[in-house]
């Protein structure tokens, strides 16, 4: 048998290369680039992202205005009041105290909703009143209560401006626990006997009767000679109701959102008038402002009047007297229908807390002809 020398191997794989080699350079030079191909259609540009401190400083800027909004609010009633104590309390959709007296409640009832008992409720507070943090602009500075609202007695809707942000609450709650026949039949001599008992002892307007009084309405009118034809003339100068004087901005964190109507300067209380008053009743320099002797003339002629309506009711025994457990409230027992109206009228003027000036003309006329009609 033939071996393979070694020799024989190398040259074959040598001739083998040799081979790869020719082979290889019989390729031509590389021809000329191509043309590109057409360009692919672009994409949609996406929705530009909202730029949230752009958003933010619309409201959070450094004008101060929230600090100073919220300092003024810190010292209101609202804020500092308590009412939020009623929170869970309903009697119905008349008397549904969370709808008033707290924040919860107040924007569920905008809706027509109730969701008592709510849990960590809170007094009114800024997202009450204003539309806070819905677009993140300054649009949310406007009110949560755009309508009229119709007053629970019944009567026709007074438009009062931004004031109605304010007489969603601040009014007459219905006739609270009301006697049907009373309202019929007041006004006749006296003559209609009613018999108060129980609940029946709240009879009347609840609290916060102020847009019922300032556009003079619902109080019990009796007939007599009293009449004063200024009836509507604090209403007449306030376009936007409550908010025109309780919200006029003076000085410092005692205005504005404080809705108070004086404020302290130099160790005295002052009035913050708003300009459409004193427009009428122009300050003259260095003298006193001429409302504020209107307002004190007022008080006093209110105050004389209710005094004297209140030694009338206690001395027909209706009225519990003032100091009592149940001060101001019915006396159980048969009265008549027209004792029992002017008990709601002197209530009323009472929860009003404007020593008459929200009304001056009706609550004189009132008060004067109620005491005509009750007097022995």
């Amino acid at each position: 048998m033939k071996r393979i020398s070694m020799l024989t191997v190398l040259g074959g794989f040598a001739i083998l290369i040799a081979g790869a080699l020719m082979i290889s350079s019989c390729e031509g030079p590389v021809g000329p680039a191509g043309t590109d191909g057409a360009d692919g259609t672009n994409g949609t540009d996406g929705a530009p992202g909202q730029d949230a401190n752009s958003t933010c400083i619309e409201c959070h800027s450094n004008d101060q205005l929230i600090v100073a909004k919220t300092k003024q609010y810190a010292n209101s009633g609202h804020s500092t009041g308590h009412t939020a104590g009623y929170t869970n309390r309903s009697f119905g959709p008349l008397y549904n105290c969370a709808g008033c007296h707290t924040s919860q409640g107040f924007i569920d009832d905008l809706v027509g909703a109730s969701n008592v008992p709510y849990a960590d409720v809170t007094q009114p507070n800024c997202y009450t009143c204003h539309n806070i943090h819905d677009t993140y602009t300054e649009a949310d500075w406007a009110l949560t209560n755009g309508g009229i609202p119709a007053p629970a007695t019944g009567s026709t809707s007074v438009d009062i401006g931004t004031g109605n942000q304010c007489s969603a609450c601040h009014q007459m709650v219905g006739y609270y626990l009301a006697i049907d026949s009373l309202w019929s039949n007041f006004d006749d001599g006296g003559l209609t006997t009613v018999t108060i008992a129980g609940s029946q002892s709240r009879v009347g307007i609840h609290h916060g009767p102020q847009y019922n009084l300032l556009v003079g309405m619902d109080l019990f009118e009796f007939t007599g000679a009293a009449d004063d034809p200024m009836k509507d003339h604090v209403l007449e100068q306030v376009d936007d109701g409550c908010v025109t004087c309780h919200m006029n901005d003076g000085f410092g964190d005692l205005t504005g959102h404080s809705m108070a109507m004086t404020w302290e300067y130099h160790g005295s209380e002052t009035y913050n008038w708003p300009e459409s008053c004193q427009t009428c009743h122009p300050v003259a320099p260095y003298q006193p402002n001429p409302l504020d002797a209107k307002a004190a003339a007022i008080a006093l002629e209110v105050d004389g009047l209710m005094t004297q309506l209140y030694d009338l009711l206690v001395a027909a025994d209706i009225m519990y007297p003032e100091g009592t457990s149940d001060e101001y409230l019915l006396m159980p027992g048969a009265t008549t229908t027209d004792l029992v109206a002017a008990h709601v009228n002197y209530n009323a003027v009472r929860e009003d807390r404007s020593a008459g000036f929200h009304n001056p003309g009706y609550i004189r006329v009132v008060l004067a002809n109620t005491i005509a009609a009750i007097t022995p």
